[in-house]
């Protein structure tokens, strides 16, 4: 390994404990790309974050910090995103971070002519809350592999976590998520996992949108094993233009309206313990599925 990324946590440890200025990590995070990867560490203490710290093609990039409670990246008033996403990035890996405040937490980079492309993303460990939109947001990009697990979202004002059309072979699991607007929704995206995560006291808990295109596609996409509690509005929706999706041993109780509210067409729907709907346990509204208590 290069000598430089065996110094890099070195030398962010040897920081005092206390806030680095955005600058100083946004420099390690950009020493460690330019020499093809390696590990930035961020040390206990609350880093405030102004402009958002830019990960932009890179390669084989762990940024973690010491501790996910007392590591914080808070993002000042007027902040759009902590982390913004561009370029061509492969094996990035986000740990161990509260991540809070900001319009978003992370999201991608808008830039003319820039074309996204993500791959084998992991967010894992991290702590997110108070964001004004959403945690995790890249409904542009084109996404392969990427991985969000074991991670707590808190007070999330708008979706907690987008997967946009682009995506696929992407996974949601083992996360904590209460008090959002909307739990996790599937934009379009293909052959997606949403699997044993715990969603309580949200709006929606898992929503299934099409793609923005007139064009109906088989997308594929499993919610499995979760544990979803009192929904302010359905616990699982699946909107109109949807094809194939799969909801599956899911224990929902208490959503306010339906526990599972159907359209699109040949969705697959067994095995779910419903309780405590104050509409119904299973809604069909349209079109026709597979569909068992």
């Amino acid at each position: 390994m290069n000598r430089l990324l065996l110094l890099l946590p070195l030398l962010l440890l040897s920081q005092p404990a206390h806030a680095l200025p955005e600058a100083a990590i946004q420099k390690f995070i950009d020493d460690a790309i330019k020499a093809g990867g390696g590990e930035v560490v961020i040390p206990h203490g609350v880093h405030v974050i102004e402009r958002g710290l830019m990960i932009k093609d890179a390669k084989k990039l762990r940024i973690v910090g010491l501790d996910a409670e007392e590591t914080v990246l808070k993002a000042a008033p007027k902040a759009v995103s902590l982390f913004l996403l561009g370029g061509t990035c492969e094996e990035v890996r986000i740990e161990k971070l509260t991540l809070d405040g900001g319009q978003d937490a992370v999201s991608e980079m808008a830039e003319t002519g820039l074309a996204n492309k993500l791959a084998k993303v992991r967010v894992g460990r991290c702590f997110f809350q108070n964001q004004r939109r959403s945690a995790v947001l890249l409904p542009k990009a084109a996404i392969e592999a990427l991985e969000i697990e074991d991670c707590t979202f808190r007070d999330i004002a708008g979706t907690v976590v987008v997967f946009g059309e682009r995506m696929s072979g992407c996974s949601i699991t083992h996360n904590h998520v209460t008090r959002c607007q909307t739990g996790i929704e599937l934009a379009g995206s293909q052959r997606c996992l949403v699997a044993s995560n715990e969603i309580s006291a949200c709006g929606t808990g898992v929503l299934i949108t099409a793609a923005t295109e007139v064009k109906i596609i088989e997308q594929g996409n499993v919610v499995a094993l979760n544990a979803i509690t009192g929904s302010l509005k359905n616990a699982v929706q699946i909107n109109a233009r949807t094809q194939k999706n799969s909801v599956i041993q899911n224990e929902i109780s208490g959503s306010a309206d339906d526990g599972i509210h159907l359209l699109g067409e040949a969705h697959v729907v067994k095995g779910n313990k419903i309780t405590g709907s104050g509409g119904k346990n299973i809604a069909v509204i349209e079109g026709k599925h597979d569909v068992a208590d």
